[in-house]
């Protein structure tokens, strides 16, 4: 099991059996909310296999997506402000760059500029959109939670190694 799925795991649960001992983890911090706005998700996989900005396969059924400047590999919990519902996603890619025109239009443009009037935070793959039950309405409104490297997380993985 990855490193990433023990984080999950961790976050999930307060209880861990290890070797079929019980081991008792304490309460993580959840992190705190650092961006809110709309997240979209990138569609039916279409583009399943296409290299992503950070040099791998986009793979449609991982928890991964696109955010135009935090650093690959950063872990962000994303929350459906709507149902509550959360999940943790990878940022593999770069996006969305759908923005508003100064005609009002919707216009695309790749670019990372603070300027534009960018219509999202967010894209998602299929499979984290689904764990939040956004497929059905494409655009949602989602809090994106995570630790900069000036706040580190409030958890310990040596529990996991007793």
């Amino acid at each position: 099991m990855s490193l990433m799925n023990w984080v999950v795991l961790i976050a999930m649960y307060s209880q861990l059996a290890v070797g079929g001992e019980s081991i008792e983890l304490s309460a993580v911090e959840l992190p705190p909310v650092q961006q809110a706005g709309l997240a979209s998700w990138y569609g039916d996989g279409a583009w399943h296999g296409d290299i992503t900005a950070n040099g791998e396969a986009f793979d449609p059924m991982q928890f991964t997506c696109a955010h135009r400047s935090l650093p690959f590999d950063t872990m962000v919990l994303i929350e459906n402000r709507a149902n509550r519902r959360r999940v943790w996603c990878r940022i593999n890619d770069r996006g969305p760059y759908g923005y508003v025109n100064d005609e009002g239009e919707w216009a695309f443009v790749v670019s990372s500029s603070p300027d534009k009037n960018w219509r999202g935070i967010l894209d998602m793959s299929i499979a984290t959109a689904r764990a939040l039950g956004t497929t059905e309405v494409g655009l949602q409104n989602v809090y994106l939670r995570y630790w900069t490297r000036n706040s580190p997380p409030n958890f310990h993985l040596a529990a996991l190694n007793p």
